[in-house]
């Protein structure tokens, strides 16, 4: 292939640059196609060699459409795929149905061919109607080729076929006849398949069951329409029909609405529709009502009074069948004929009324008879009332009572207590359970009818109370003994007429005693709570009376009883008290004062007692927390060191209080540190324990040998001055031991005078010699123990 144009250059430094341009029309053969430029020049052994590869872009060859070889049946979801290949880059696919782009989404996959083009497979989900049958479904492939180039997509078809259940619709919609005609009714439908499988109607919703020629024909798959014969009244209604073929079923959209003609039945309505009051003389409406026939309109009204014509509507001549009457009214030719009027009615229009109505089927039975009835209030009203005696919590009935109950019988009866009306109350009798201040007002009764009122009744009632406490002495009382005068004992009693209260002290009247002092009140009646007149009586103290001023524990606890007098409706009441002389707590103790425990030891419970009235209550203290309330303490834990020091119990009643104290002390053994210092030339070891009790033994050893030189003990502390800015090396122990035991020794490493920690290779020698050496110590100091305890030295050495 030779160059399309040569174009050469000399440089300033005398080269040439050599510029081949070649220009070809590319095609699908060149698609992944390799382009090599040679150069040849005598300076150059061997040709200069450059590759080219260009990506050629073609349109798509050709689009397959697949997935819609069969009739679908309508709501069915497809699935179809569209595939296109030859493309570079690769295809875009759209999707129409008919000429109308479809926007639901398409899942697209595209793989590369080994032409170098791209294959594109497009899936396509949606689900068919019946406006989809005899459409096509088109897909259409193109990619930057055939919109650079404005060349139509490569593009598929395909012929949607879609089965559908009916759409059905029924005529005319609105048919009127009279009864005994015919009736024939359309079902016109669209479907695919066009054969049908079955045909059903119904009236009102409710299937027809067509079971012979006498009532229905047709109705059948060949002949859907329905022919209804010699109609009634009751084939009125709503009609429609439901179409089924291979795919489903479809009910008619709309209905045939078929009206029947037939003569009015009525009924006869009174306005206003409650009975009248005779001495207001209302005007009547009587109105014919059409319960039922068709049209529902009346052409003219026959009105009857105790089965005899009272009237005859419209009265004009209208034609022979609506009056035979010679003379007419010509006022009332135009009237509605359905409504009659009556004027200024009296107990005189009292009667049975009906009417008869004509449409234009004619004339139609009679109504049921309907009665107009005049009203008129009751009279002669008494009010009376039992018992004769109204005490309060008991039982009263009034009774309202009428000697003409009126047109109709009384109904209900309006109270009024001091003129407010009862509203909750409507019965000839007003029962009262039980009684309250309330009650004692002034009554009246009056009776209702339909009619109105009749005559009012009142009375007055009063209302009497037994005595009853409102303000009872305690079960118990009591003052401290140097109370003074301001001890008293108060009753208050409710009674109507007033009663009196007298006071006893163990049955033994103290009214005239100058050791006490009686004063009574009187308390006006209070509605509001509920309580009549009553009267309050106080007892007083007077201390200056009683042996130095105050109340004795013993020989001033004492019943005290207040006791009302009768009146004329109950008997007295009496209430008691148990009176004692209160006192605050004294001389509070606990069992265990003193407690030596060893730590993680359970001590179990302290208890605390004081002297009081009224009984002390209890809590319990220590470090100033409270710890536990009531008389007993429990401790059912094994104690901590920390848990050393007093522990308060605090026994108190709302007159004072005082405590009581226990010490807990926790012992333990000996818990020991070893430090090493270099002080003046010399060594020193200092074993450092903290212990309970405080008086400690110590025991000083290097390795296997027990020192008893250079040791000073002082407290809590024990010093071993080892002489030499150079000590010898090994371990030096410190044993410590109270009254509790041996604590657990502690121990240093020494090493040229030098605190050094033991290597992990030494641990399993270390340990052994460890255990051999606290073996040795146990044995040495249980023998210890046992010298101390016998205090023989002669013992103590035969053991060492």
């Amino acid at each position: 292939m030779e160059a399309d144009e040569v174009v050469a250059t000399q440089e300033d430094n005398g080269a040439v640059t050599g510029i081949n341009r070649l220009q070809v029309a590319l095609s699908r053969q060149d698609l992944d196609a390799q382009w090599q430029c040679r150069v040849r020049s005598p300076a150059l052994s061997s040709p200069l060699v450059a590759n080219l590869r260009i990506d050629v872009h073609v349109k798509p060859t050709n689009v397959t459409l697949t997935g819609l070889d069969t009739a679908v049946t309508e709501g069915t979801a497809v699935v179809v795929y569209c595939v296109a290949d030859g493309a570079r880059p690769a295809a875009a696919i759209t999707w129409y149905n008919d000429s109308s782009p479809l926007q639901k989404s398409a899942v697209e996959t595209t793989q590369l061919q080994s032409d170098g083009t791209f294959s594109t497979r497009s899936r396509l989900i949606f689900t068919l109607n019946r406006h989809d049958h005899r459409r096509y479904i088109t897909c259409r492939a193109g990619n930057t080729v055939t919109d650079d180039l404005q060349h139509k997509p490569v593009q598929a078809s395909q012929l949607l076929r879609v089965e559908y259940a009916p759409t059905v619709a029924v005529s005319p919609e609105n048919v009127t006849v009279n009864e005994t005609m015919d009736v024939l009714i359309f079902c016109t439908y669209d479907a695919n398949p066009v054969t049908l499988t079955s045909v059903q109607w119904f009236k009102d919703d409710v299937e027809i069951i067509i079971n012979g020629p006498h009532k229905y024909e047709g109705a059948t798959i060949d002949q859907p329409a329905l022919l209804l014969k010699k109609a009634t009244r009751d084939d009125a209604g709503a009609y429609s029909c439901r179409l089924t073929n291979a795919v489903g079923t479809g009910h008619s959209e709309n209905v045939a609405f078929i009206s029947v003609q037939y003569p009015a039945e009525v009924r006869l309505v009174m306005e206003p529709e409650l009975p009248v009051n005779e001495l207001e003389r209302p005007n009547i409406t009587l109105n014919c009502q059409v319960s039922s026939g068709y049209p529902p309109v009346l052409l003219g009204v026959r009105w009857y009074l105790d089965g005899e014509l009272l009237k005859e509507l419209p009265d004009c001549p209208l034609n022979e069948t609506i009056t035979s009457f010679s003379m007419y009214d010509e006022d009332l030719c135009d009237v509605d004929p359905s409504k009659l009027l009556l004027e200024y009615v009296g107990r005189s229009f009292q009667g049975n009324y009906s009417c008869e109505g004509m449409n234009a089927a004619g004339w139609g039975p009679p109504s049921e008879v309907e009665t107009l009835v005049i009203y008129y209030p009751p009279g002669n009203t008494t009010l009376t009332y039992e018992p004769d005696v109204v005490v309060k919590d008991g039982p009263l009935t009034l009774t309202c009572g009428v000697s003409d109950v009126g047109q109709p019988a009384v109904t209900q009866y309006r109270w009024t207590r001091n003129g407010h009306v009862i509203p909750e109350i409507s019965d000839a009798q007003w029962n009262v359970s039980q009684v309250t201040l309330n009650y004692q007002a002034n009554y009246s009764c009056t009776p209702v009818n339909e009619a109105g009122e009749g005559e009012t009744a009142t009375i007055e009632i009063e209302v009497f109370a037994e005595p009853t406490f409102i303000e009872r002495l305690p079960l118990t009382s009591g003052a401290l003994s140097d109370a003074a005068d301001a001890t008293k004992l108060s009753c208050r009693a409710e009674c109507y007429p007033l009663c009196q209260i007298d006071w006893f002290r163990n049955g033994i009247p103290i009214r005239e005693s100058p050791m006490y002092t009686v004063v009574d009140s009187f308390v006006p009646e209070n509605i509001k709570f509920n309580q009549h007149q009553s009267v309050k009586s106080s007892l007083s103290f007077n201390m200056r009376m009683w042996s130095q001023a105050k109340l004795d524990p013993i020989a001033d606890t004492a019943n005290y009883t207040c006791i009302t007098t009768d009146n004329v409706v109950g008997d007295g009441v009496s209430s008691t008290t148990f009176f004692t002389v209160e006192y605050a707590p004294t001389t509070a103790i606990i069992d265990n004062p003193t407690i030596e425990v060893e730590e993680g030891s359970i001590v179990g419970q302290l208890e605390c007692s004081a002297s009081s009235y009224p009984l002390a209550n209890y809590y319990w203290q220590h470090n100033h927390q409270i710890i536990g309330n009531g008389p007993r303490l429990t401790l059912d834990y094994g104690l901590s060191r920390d848990r050393t020091g007093e522990y308060s119990c605090i026994a108190h009643n709302q007159h004072g209080n005082t405590s009581a104290k226990a010490f807990i002390n926790v012992v333990f053994k000996p818990e020991c540190s070893i430090t090493l210092r270099e002080m003046e030339g010399k060594t020193r070891l200092i074993c450092e324990v903290h212990a309970n009790p405080k008086l400690v033994d110590f025991m000083w050893m290097l390795n296997n040998a027990t020192l008893t030189t250079d040791i000073v003990h002082m407290g809590l502390q024990s010093v071993l001055t080892i002489d030499g800015p150079a000590p010898t090396s090994g371990i030096y122990y410190c044993h410590a031991n109270n009254s509790v035991g041996f604590g657990t020794p502690c121990e240093i490493s020494v090493e040229g005078g030098l605190l050094a920690k033991l290597g992990d290779e030494n641990i399993i020698i270390i340990a052994i010699i460890a255990a051999a050496i606290v073996v040795i110590l146990v044995v040495c100091i249980v023998l210890l123990v046992i010298c101390r305890r016998q205090r023989t030295d002669d013992k103590c050495k035969s053991f060492f």
